[in-house]
């Protein structure tokens, strides 16, 4: 991480992309710190995972069915 400009915060991601921060200036009790007040923290997951399940097959409702819903 890299922080050249005291404003922004610079990291550089596992797959070379690069990512910068900035905040305004704010009046914020929580953020009087401005960025030095931010901590990298590892990633808890990484890629998508399972994927899931098929929704399951279900024939269309007939017309009349349907328009039921709209209240026709």
């Amino acid at each position: 991480m890299q922080t050249d400009d005291p404003t922004k915060l610079e990291a550089t991601l596992a797959d070379g992309r690069r990512m910068t921060l900035s905040l305004p200036a704010t009046d914020a009790k929580w953020a009087t710190d401005g960025i030095q007040g931010l901590r990298p923290v590892p990633p808890t997951h990484t890629g998508r995972g399972e994927e899931p399940p098929a929704l399951p097959e279900e024939p269309a409702l007939p017309l009349q069915v349907a328009l039921l819903g709209l209240g026709a």
